[in-house]
């Protein structure tokens, strides 16, 4: 174990840890054909894409895996950017495909800010006049891709107005002012949300038929060959990462024996979950002075963690598993 291995040294590295798996060449590939659409027919009215999954699926990891590997990757071809420059510090800079969230987003007004922040521009001014600002900005620096995150929060405003007064109009008003940028040519776009905001893109019949490819990052099926392996897979990758990052001095085997199941019994599926219950096993396995993070500190990490905060509904390493649920319906 080397000798500064703090909580915080801990928690900093889990935020630095990056891997790969197939589902992300899969939203990369999309990715890049909406940028496509921009360079090749600037002109046209543009597609957009989704990726519309439960909590710590990955949605947005990927989203800026892509930015830190792809999109860094061509700001530097461009010349726009030094290639020995930190692509993570690249992915924050570049505008070549911008990442924004919807969280505090409320209206118009907000929406043209967040895009206009993104871009470096004013931020002061009405709703019209920075929307304004917005298409000019997002035309001036040649925009390939529009990210926008959080989708689920135009709903929470919608159900917050209904509460107060009856249903509101202005999520309907931000969803017309995409469904408008997207006719106008303006720029491609993908929404990143959970699985119950499908409903603000896809309720709008013109703008649901603009939508290109629904990304899957549903939860990883255990009954399917193929996203078993991909779960598998994450696991042994999360194990090795602990010692690459000099967090342990052996590596942590999350392949063998029932270690991969009751992971994803514990997890429903989704990588994320699995990232954090090693990352509250690796707190608890430095604790203790291990060399590595064993079986047992992934136990006490779901008794600890993953219980009290509803990520998993019992311990499968304590208890065997659950049929119900290990496999999703």
């Amino acid at each position: 174990m080397t000798d500064k291995n703090t909580h915080g040294r801990i928690l900093a590295e889990f935020e630095k840890m990056r891997i790969k798996h197939s589902r992300l060449e899969r939203a990369y590939a999309v990715f890049d054909n909406l940028r496509e659409t921009r360079r090749d027919a600037p002109f046209e009215p543009k597609r957009w894409a989704c990726i519309f999954a439960p909590t710590h699926s990955g949605k947005s990891t990927a989203v800026r895996m892509y930015l830190e590997t792809i999109v860094a990757k061509d700001a530097i071809v461009r010349g726009l950017y030094p290639a020995d420059m930190d692509p993570k510090q690249i992915a924050l800079k570049q505008r070549i495909v911008l990442h924004i969230s919807l969280e505090g987003v409320t209206n118009i007004k907000n929406l043209a800010q967040e895009i206009l922040r993104a871009l470096g521009g004013p931020t002061k001014g009405t709703t019209s006049d920075l929307l304004r600002l917005a298409y000019d900005y997002l035309n001036e620096h040649k925009v390939e891709l529009l990210i926008i995150d959080e989708l689920q929060h135009l709903m929470r405003e919608k159900d917050k107005e209904k509460d107060k007064r009856g249903p509101s109009e202005e999520p309907t008003n931000l969803t017309n002012t995409l469904k408008t940028m997207l006719i106008r040519g303006l720029v491609p776009m993908a929404f990143v949300g959970i699985e119950e905001a499908r409903s603000v893109v896809f309720n709008d019949t013109q703008l649901s038929g603009r939508c290109i490819k629904e990304i899957d990052y549903s939860r990883l099926d255990w009954k399917i060959r193929a996203e078993r392996e991909i779960f598998e897979n994450y696991c042994g990758a999360v194990g090795l990462k602990l010692k690459q990052h000099r967090l342990f001095e052996h590596k942590s085997d999350f392949m063998s024996g029932d270690v991969p199941i009751c992971l994803h019994a514990a997890s429903s599926g989704r990588v994320g979950i699995v990232s954090r219950i090693v990352e509250q096993a690796a707190l608890i396995a430095v604790d203790d002075g291990s060399s590595q993070v064993l079986r047992d500190h992934l136990l006490q990490a779901v008794d600890s963690w993953a219980i009290p905060k509803n990520m998993s509904p019992y311990n499968p390493f304590r208890e065997g598993l659950r049929k119900a649920q290990v496999f999703r319906k």
